[in-house]
């Protein structure tokens, strides 16, 4: 059903989505203005897909491949339901807002705000300390108001945004619970039928491309942009747990690498390869010849905005971060991985 648009001006014109709110967040700029950018800005890259596809690759290759993958379910699944509400609620940013932050798509919700409650959500729900959860509730606390006061969201924008994180990382939480606990369930899939979840992942997550139409606006472009970024990292994390254990070592989720140990005089010493700077070698060299690449290259190219490029290319990345890291560290260490 259409909205008159008399009502989506009276909504537009309303403290939801008046700057009146943002306009209020800058009283304090003669004195605290260089303090409230720099923790905008900071919050901006925070909510970022480059910083969450960091955060997910260390998580796995360094700490924990499960909760890699229950951040990677949160993250992904949240920015399909934002892009696809985006695409369909159109609902315009303030004007005119900061260019340098790069915010082409709708409004309505704040994808960063949602994000941000889902994944330092649940990053504070799995790691238990102190200092983490204090940092995480801050953050998520931040990220509405950074938002706002950036000028690239409105009140409404946020507050929506924030709420339905809130209730996708309830569900999310009770979900993982009851279907897949922390020490009881394996982080890959061992199945017969790798082929045909394979097929059936790519199918639905390719969907979404149907929407495609060369008579799309700007903003509903970028909107479903983000729909089909999220749905390939997200067929990639699929493909990756399905394939994997069929080509890993029986201790795949071991991946330890061995010390190397030499003499000088009367003194012996011990080099740690295990340590996170050679895994983090590993993770960068994939990434930055599959994702970083790739990207400059198709920038430069007429199939710069193209939207199953752009599946594909996260596909990619999401499968090699998965799949294809693993048997690289297998192969480096020629045994076993990490524990968790």
């Amino acid at each position: 059903m259409e909205i008159p648009m008399k009502e989506l001006l009276l909504a537009q014109s309303s403290l939801w989505f008046s700057p009146i709110p943002l306009d209020s967040l800058h009283v304090w700029d003669p004195s605290l203005g260089g303090i409230f950018l720099t923790l905008s800005t900071i919050c901006h890259l925070l909510g970022g897909s480059s910083f969450f596809l960091g955060l997910i690759s260390f998580v796995y290759i360094y700490h924990r491949p499960k909760l890699a993958f229950e951040l990677s379910l949160g993250l992904l699944t949240s920015a399909v339901v934002i892009s696809i509400l985006k695409f369909y609620l159109e609902s315009p940013r303030p004007f005119p807002y900061p260019e340098e932050f790069d915010e082409k798509a709708f409004g309505l919700p704040s994808g960063h705000a949602y994000s941000a409650v889902v994944v330092w959500g649940l990053l504070a729900y799995r790691i238990p300390k102190l200092w983490f959860r204090i940092l995480s509730i801050l953050i998520i606390i931040l990220m509405p108001f950074s938002r706002m006061y950036l000028k690239v969201h409105y009140l409404g924008d946020v507050s929506l945004g924030f709420g339905l994180g809130v209730i996708h990382l309830l569900i999310i939480l009770f979900l993982l619970d009851r279907f897949y606990k922390k020490d009881s369930v394996p982080a890959f899939l061992s199945t017969k039928n790798y082929r045909t979840l394979s097929l059936l992942g790519i199918v639905l997550t390719l969907s979404p491309i149907a929407l495609d139409s060369p008579f799309l606006s700007v903003e509903h472009h970028h909107s479903l942009s983000g729909v089909l970024t999220a749905s390939g990292a997200l067929a990639g994390f699929w493909l990756g747990l399905l394939f994997y254990p069929r080509f890993s070592k029986p201790e795949f989720l071991d991946w330890s690498l061995p010390n190397l140990t030499f003499s000088f005089g009367t003194k012996e010493f011990r080099i740690f390869w295990n340590t996170v700077l050679v895994r983090l070698l590993v993770l960068a060299i994939v990434i930055f010849l599959l994702y970083v690449i790739p990207e400059m290259v198709i920038k430069k190219t007429i199939w710069k905005d193209d939207l199953f490029l752009r599946y594909i290319r996260y596909l990619v990345v999401g499968f090699a971060l998965v799949f294809l890291v693993p048997l690289v560290l297998q192969k480096i260490q020629k045994g076993k991985f990490l524990q968790n």
